[in-house]
Parts: C-alpha cells; structure tokens; sequence
C-alpha cells in the first residue's frame, strides 16, 4: 500500500470511524447495506505489556529545561535544578568606550564598576520561539508550561560550576549528560546571588529603562530600553562580575568563547523553600546574565569627566542540562502501568506476531487500528497528561502514522497530531482514555512485512518533538522520546487495549 493510499484510507476511515469512551466496542452494523459480499468486524490481538523505570535520563539538548518542585502521587515528589554554561556576546568585549590596552596607552583608566546584575531567565509562551517577536510595556502573557501553584512563592539559589562541561567525550563523540550527573554536583562554587528575597511568576513583561545621559536636560531614565517577555529575574552579586568579568577586561580569558567557557564554566540554578509546589519549563536558550555598569568618560579636549552607564549581557547559549530527584514514590501495584515524565517512567508494548500473522492469512483489510490507555481514577490527579506519546522503543522514530496524519502541521502542539495521538478523552471534567491511532503501523507490517517492533509510550509534553534520547535502567539502557522530560506530569494505566477494525470478503 503505497503513502498516498495509506494517507487517503486514513482520512476515510476517520470520517466513518468513532470510538466508544467505555471498554466495549460495537461492530459496524451490516444491515446499512443489502446483502453486503463482505462483512466488518473487531479484533482485539494479544499485547505485552512491560514497564519501565529509569534510573537516569539525558538532559543536555532539551527544548527546555525544568526547575522547581512537583507532587503527585504515587510518583512522589520530583525537583529538578539546572546547569548552564555561560557565554559572551561579543569575544574579547570592550567595557566603557576604549580598550583596557587604549585605556593603559593613554593612562586613562575608565574605571568601569558593576552596578547591577541579574540571571534573567524567560518562560515559555506562544511567541518563544518566534526571534523577531516584540513584548509591550505591561503587557500581560499566556504562559506555557508551569506545573502547580503559579501563585507560589520560592527562592532561587545560583552558583558557579566548578566543572567544565565539554562538548567531546573520551570517545570523540558528543558527549552525554545524565539527570544524575554527580561531578557537577560536587564541583559546586559559592552563591552568587545578591539577596536572599523570595521569586515569584509573572505573566507581566519585564521593562528595562535607558540610562540617563548626562549630556542633556532630558531624563532618558524614563524612556523604554527594551521588554523582555515574562520571566525570572534574580539579582547577582556585583562583586562576583567585578572580579569575574569587568576585571578581566583585555585578558586572554575573554579573548574568545571557547577560553572563556573554560574559564567560568557556568552556573547551577536551583530552587527551595517553596511556599507550594511549582515546577517552571525555561526558555534557557532566551536566558542571559545582564549587567549593568558605570564607567568614567573623558571629555574631549578637557581634563574634564563624566560617568556614563552601559550593558553587557552574558547569553546561557551553550551546554545546558537538568538533574532530577524523586523522593516518595509508591508505585507497587504491578497490575498499573505507571507513566510519568521528567526522571520517570514509561512503557514498552509488544504486539503478537501471532495475531499479525493472522491478519495477513486471513486477509483481512484493516480500516482502523487504536490502542486505548484507560486512566486509573481511583488516582486523585493535580493535572493529567492531555497527551501520550508513541514510538520504536528500539530506535526512537516516530510511528508512520505520526507522518501522514492530517492534523501535522499545525503549529501549535496542543492541536496538532490529533488523529495519532489523541488528546485524553473526559467525561464530567475526569480523564478516561487516550486513543493512539496506530493503522499506518499495523498495515505496513501486514502488507510491507515491516518488523514488529516493540512500541514505547510516554507522557507527550509537546507533541511535536521528536527528538531522542537515552536513559539507564536496572535492566539497560534505552531510547527516549524528550518530549517526556519536560513535564513532571504523570498518570496511572488500570488497562490497555489494541482494537482493530477490519474488513473481510465473505
């Protein structure tokens, strides 16, 4: 069956097809036609189950990267810090208006001092991934991605690293990092934080003014500079980029990013004391450090001088990653099958080569073919997942069915993949199912002897990442779908079923 076909029969099937939200199916009624040469039925092959639970995951290369604390039972309680290297936007910076080596020559030092400094770091909304996107003064903003009580208070701790994070390992391969990374755990420098107030999340914009020039009467304090869309933004120690980065000024340490990455390595970012649970999905590829300086400027053809005021941002543009931690799970039922994301856990499905094997003697036309996760609601859930997301357990692809669904290329991952990977279904507000069209897979194993791969299923955070990674577990290692590292949601499977619909000639 070639793709064209397969995309066509799918849409077809889609308009006739309807899934009941209970555990029974009804054949399509034959009496519709006379005397029909053909008859419609259901099948439901025999599937393995086997769950898995990882020990660690990769978390460097990640859409986003998680910070706070979760809880939902029975996966306990999961907090998650991040790790960051720190660049330059510009190699070998100048600070004030002249050179540290212009500044020597002429015996006219600049005298540049930090005044301020922040880690601002930009939450998710739907203008991120837009480069060109504008933020208005005051401006309010959806936010995506924030787990808990957005009304939480909490404080965040930033430190140096101590441990260079390269990009090439032993091997000459790219190297890996795992949520359990325990060099950079105990290569940790001081707090480089300024104070110790509590953070809290805003849908507001954050509004930087201009500095005020000096050499007017208007006060340019109180123009705009920029807007930065929703975000935290902690205050830093001064002190710490004096030292660290003004007064470094001309010297080889600064002379480009590589020497520089090696030279401050980066930063941890964690979060405590929590007034209730929150876990926040970053925009680190947005973040940067912004400082703020004075800087002493002569007056041309004078002894005079003058301060005057400048930015320097340090972008969090390089290797970025998350450690995660689990305390208090309970997940001793071995009849459930749990699925949670972050440092978690997912499923491997194997279907009967048996049954598969059937369906090719039979000849039987496979019009749709769905795999039903019910939801376990003896569980009391903060929030369900609204999506599951489904791929070769061995390899990481996406399914075939996830390339031809006619929903894929809508932009917005809450809308898109709707046939392959349904939305969980509700009635009165409680989740029931997911229904996970997987027809496009069953039929090219029937009619192109694809392999009978084994299936994995994950919490889908955005359902239009595809990437893959790796994790450990007691029995190996494996592939995992990112998606299900960004969210701290998790469910509870009571029941799984593959219902085929079919055709046979009589």
């Amino acid at each position: 069956m070639n793709n064209t076909y397969k995309l066509l029969f799918s849409l077809t099937v889609l308009t006739l097809f309807s899934a009941c939200s209970s555990d029974d199916f009804n054949e399509i009624d034959g009496a519709l036609l006379k005397n029909p040469n053909y008859e419609t039925s259901v099948f439901t092959p025999t599937i393995s189950v086997n769950q898995i639970k990882q020990t660690a995951v990769q978390t460097n290369g990640l859409g986003g990267y998680l910070l706070g604390q979760y809880t939902q039972a029975p996966f306990g309680t999961k907090s998650a810090t991040i790790v960051a290297q720190v660049g330059l936007s510009t190699a070998a910076p100048t600070f004030g208006s002249k050179t540290q080596a212009l500044e020597n020559s002429e015996n006219k030092p600049e005298n540049e001092k930090v005044t301020k400094a922040y880690l601002y770091i930009p939450f998710f909304n739907p203008n991120s991934l837009n480069n060109n996107a504008t933020y208005s003064q005051n401006a309010e903003y959806q936010l995506d991605s924030i787990y808990g009580d957005k009304s939480a208070s909490f404080r965040v701790e930033v430190k140096e690293t101590n441990y260079f994070l390269s990009d090439i390992d032993t091997d000459l391969k790219a190297k890996v990092y795992y949520s359990n990374n325990t060099e950079v755990l105990t290569n940790l420098g001081s707090s480089i934080v300024s104070a110790t107030t509590s953070a809290t999340i805003s849908n507001k914009t954050i509004t930087r003014f201009q500095f005020d020039d000096p050499k007017t009467t208007t006060d340019e304090s109180k123009t705009v500079y920029d807007n930065l869309a929703p975000g935290l933004r902690i205050p830093l120690n001064t002190t710490f980029f004096q030292t660290k980065i003004l007064d470094k000024e001309g010297s080889n340490e600064l002379a480009n990013v590589n020497d520089f990455k090696k030279y401050f390595k980066g930063i941890q970012v964690s979060a405590s004391n929590f007034s209730k649970d929150v876990m926040m999905l970053l925009n680190i590829a947005n973040a940067k450090i912004q400082l703020e300086y004075s800087y002493t400027a002569y007056v041309s053809g004078s002894t005079a001088t003058k301060t005057q005021y400048s930015r320097y941002d340090l972008p969090l543009n390089g290797i970025a990653l998350n450690l995660f931690n689990n305390a208090g799970e309970s997940l001793t039922d071995t009849s459930k099958i749990y699925l949670s994301g972050a440092l978690g856990q997912t499923a491997s499905i194997t279907i009967s080569d048996t049954d598969i094997a059937r369906i090719k003697s039979e000849k039987w036309l496979v019009t749709d073919a769905s795999l039903f996760f019910y939801v376990d609601n003896s569980v009391t859930y903060t929030k369900t997942p609204d999506r599951l997301y489904i791929y070769n357990a061995q390899t990481g692809a996406v399914l075939a069915d996830y390339q031809y669904d006619p929903t894929a290329n809508n932009n917005q991952s809450s809308y898109s993949h709707l046939v392959h990977l349904g939305r969980l279904q509700k009635e009165n507000g409680v989740g029931k199912y997911y229904q996970l069209r997987i027809t496009n897979h069953i039929l090219n194993m029937v009619t192109n002897n694809t392999t009978n791969v084994p299936l994995a299923i994950a919490i889908g955070s955005n359902i239009k990442q595809t990437a893959v990674g790796s994790y450990k577990s007691a029995s190996g290692d494996g592939k995992i779908a990112k998606t299900a590292l960004a969210t701290p949601l998790g469910v509870v499977i009571k029941d799984i079923k593959l219902i085929i619909n079919y055709t046979k000639v009589k």
